[in-house]
């Protein structure tokens, strides 16, 4: 194994922790493929989504500690070498509930990604050096979400649904030589904890005894999920209401990359500039405007391209507060650093895997109830955010 550059390394985690992402954002735009091919209804077909989530969330629970006992290297390469057979098994599928099985197999796989990227960072670094490789990490992986879904719409255009999975098949083979060859263990032996159901357990119950691990994570994964109830219903934004095809679908992904880009590369500048409070508060401001501004688009004019100028805006707050309420969230727990990041991820894919399922068809029928219930999720994070910041005055403690 040749040790990697920083650079390198930084752009290796970046794509590790796209895991969940190339194997949802590819797949959502051909959506309308499978459904016409399998002959299924609307929400059969979007249930392949809402099921990879929900196991993503679910494994997602277990890969810390997978992590912590075996090392980082060992469970990422085995969650890519299931990655990849999945997706060969997609392609050759009938039926939708063999699918629904393989996406399930998928989602079990690909929870690794986030979880063993972001305890790679906890293992090197803390503090704002830790915030700015996340912000750095995910500017890498906001370009693609422009490219991921535009280059599965227009593969299931040109070659159909199963060419997606195809795709995916050969990003996850080469993601394994990649991650074999340069990825280096940051858990030494020495330093690894066993797989044990009683040491498990209190990993477990230290974690989620931690009141400021909660709110923040859940903070975060209230902007997260609010920004991809949009992505969730690209579909039905841009064929239904835009009335545009669906290789069109970067309209609902490049206001949303744009603003995540723009956020990351900004975070730098702030964080040297303001403390870590400032910025978040600058954050939460710039979320709310873009809340209000959804709102009143939706409520006044017909449906157009003017409505994806708030994605952008709400994309840019969520880029300014996520490394921020991440590092936060995960200070306190650090010596569980692995089974924190499990936890946290776990509530990201378990809230995302209910947007997929039952919030977004619930709400893409009409442009407005989207932004509607958008608004609800972002104000249910500042609640969260809101009550962290209850108890730091009541118990003060400097922010990390």
């Amino acid at each position: 194994m040749k040790t990697p550059s920083p650079a390198a390394l930084t752009a290796l985690l970046a794509v590790i922790g796209l895991l969940n992402s190339i194997s949802s954002d590819m797949v959502i735009p051909a959506l309308p493929s499978l459904r016409d091919e399998l002959q299924v209804s609307n929400w059969q077909a979007q249930q392949t989504i809402s099921l990879f989530f929900a196991a993503c969330a679910f494994m997602s629970l277990w890969y810390g500690a997978l992590a912590d006992a075996w090392g980082r290297r060992t469970v990422i390469l085995g969650a890519l070498i299931v990655l990849a057979l999945t997706a060969l098994g997609c392609m050759a599928t009938w039926q939708i509930e063999q699918l629904w099985v393989l996406r399930t197999l998928q989602g079990l796989a690909s929870g690794a990604g986030l979880v063993i990227s972001r305890t790679i960072i906890r293992d090197l670094h803390i503090g704002p050096t830790a915030q700015r490789l996340l912000s750095s990490i995910m500017m890498v992986q906001t370009l693609s979400l422009v490219a991921t879904p535009v280059i599965g719409g227009w593969l299931a255009q040109t070659w159909g649904w199963r060419a997606v999975f195809a795709a995916i098949a050969g990003i996850m083979l080469a993601l394994t030589l990649a991650c074999w060859r340069w990825l280096p263990e940051t858990l030494p032996h020495a330093q690894r904890r066993p797989l044990q159901l009683g040491v498990l357990w209190n990993s477990y119950q230290a974690v989620m005894r931690s009141g400021t691990f909660i709110r923040l994570s859940l903070a975060h994964v209230a902007n997260w999920v609010g920004m991809a109830m949009y992505a969730f219903s690209a579909p039905s934004f841009v064929m239904q209401h835009l009335g545009r095809g669906p290789t069109d679908v970067y309209l609902v992904f490049a206001p949303i990359t744009a603003g995540l880009v723009s956020g990351f590369v900004l975070f730098p500048r702030l964080a040297r500039r303001l403390q870590g409070a400032a910025t978040l508060a600058l954050a939460y401001r710039i979320l709310g405007a873009a809340v209000l501004l959804n709102l009143v688009l939706c409520g006044l004019l017909p449906p157009g391209l003017i409505h994806t100028i708030p994605l952008f805006v709400y994309s840019l707050g969520l880029a300014l507060a996520l490394p921020i309420l991440l590092d936060w969230a995960l200070t306190p727990v650090h010596e569980h650093a692995g089974v924190a990041a499990s936890v946290q991820t776990f509530l990201q894919f378990a809230v995302m895997a209910v947007g997929a399922g039952v919030l977004a068809p619930l709400f893409w029928d009409s442009l407005f109830s989207l932004a509607l219930g958008t608004g609800v999720i972002t104000a249910i994070g500042a609640w969260c955010l809101f009550r962290e910041q209850q108890f730091r005055q009541t118990r003060p403690c400097p922010a990390p």
